[in-house]
């Protein structure tokens, strides 16, 4: 006689999701201020300001970079 067997589905914490979704909130804002200082960058004609809005990105990018991998380890159920 055969056994179905069914797969145990993982019980998703609440406060996890809550996590993930003010993860992909921040990522949104980092992406918005990246989008802001490349066209603040851009427009500038003052150099002291390319530097500054270069190690702006330089930054947004880094944060960007760590809170699509966070939220990949979330989606990947590391976290759950």
């Amino acid at each position: 006689m055969e056994k179905d067997f069914i797969k145990e589905m993982k019980v998703i914490d609440r406060s996890k999701i809550n996590t993930y979704e003010e993860l992909m909130k921040h990522i949104d804002k980092v992406k918005k201020n990246l989008e802001r200082d490349y066209n603040n960058m851009q427009f500038t004609e003052d150099e002291n300001l390319v530097d500054y809005y270069t190690y702006r990105i330089k930054s947004e990018e880094a944060k960007y970079d760590y809170l699509l991998k966070e939220a990949k380890k979330i989606e990947n159920g590391m976290y759950l």
